[in-house]
């Protein structure tokens, strides 16, 4: 496996202000042309947070402007990119992460399944935990309170996961919370884990940065500073994958102990 390059844009936004957030999406993927493999961005970056009040006015379709955007600008610079949007289908809403490849193309969308407080009533819950390929390796996207729930990375890592992407809104005074958890999720089912969170003040929160890179064997690589727009850039060692599995497999044991099989 050759190694990939990783971008992680930890960056302020404004609540309600697509304009605004879009304009700051596209510089970014500007800016990553010959830098990167994969540009990621916070999440519901597009819009800001939603509340009841504004949903109706700040979702799209995924064939909606902003994503198209995005799309065109992915293509133009060559570089993949991961995005959080409100999502709008039939009436209803999600709170979305898309993974568009270097071509322009939707390779994955995933909408988030576990429900923080500020989703609930705004968004209703996603099913599954889909992955994909990409540049050689199978990647699949979790969101912000996703994490917190060791079951929502150990289905990916089933459906083959050799990479997590998480676009983050973690906020004060909840710094250590993902800290914490991200290395843990890592090691338990030996894959990469990115972490990109916002940073600075929104209507309601005040997010905490300190976005973030774990190896398979659950080793900090990079974490970012938890007050200031931070632009992280990392390549990824894929032959480590192998390395931390090489001695027996967490997903193997889980699964034939899940199976019934008795023990010592």
């Amino acid at each position: 496996m050759k190694p990939v390059s990783i971008r992680l844009c930890q960056a302020s936004c404004r609540d309600g202000d697509v304009a605004f957030n879009l304009d700051k999406a596209l510089s970014a993927i500007a800016a990553s042309h010959g830098h990167a493999d994969l540009l990621v961005l916070p999440e519901t970056f597009i819009p800001g947070f939603p509340t009841p009040d504004d949903i109706a006015s700040l979702a799209e379709p995924l064939d909606g402007p902003s994503v198209t955007a995005i799309r065109a600008a992915a293509r133009a610079a060559g570089v993949s990119v991961v995005f959080g949007f409100a999502e709008e289908e039939s009436g209803r809403y999600f709170n979305t992460a898309v993974l568009v490849d270097a071509a322009g193309d939707i390779l994955l969308s995933y909408r988030k399944t576990h429900l923080y407080e500020s989703d609930q009533g705004v968004f209703e819950p996603g099913l599954g935990y889909p992955v994909c390929d990409w540049q050689g390796i199978k990647l699949g996207l979790l969101i912000c309170f996703d994490i917190e729930f060791p079951e929502s990375a150990r289905a990916l890592a089933r459906n083959g996961a050799e990479l997590i992407v998480v676009i983050d809104g973690m906020m004060e005074p909840y710094n250590h919370v993902h800290r914490t958890m991200l290395p843990v999720r890592a090691m338990e089912n030996q894959l990469f884990l990115v972490l990109c969170n916002r940073v600075g003040a929104g209507d309601q929160y005040r997010f905490c940065g300190q976005s973030q890179v774990v190896d398979p064997q659950g080793r900090n690589l990079a974490i970012a500073s938890a007050s200031e727009e931070a632009i992280v850039d990392i390549t990824l060692d894929l032959s480590e994958l192998a390395r931390a599995r090489e001695a027996f497999s967490y997903l193997a044991l889980a699964t034939e102990a899940g199976g019934g099989k008795s023990q010592p």
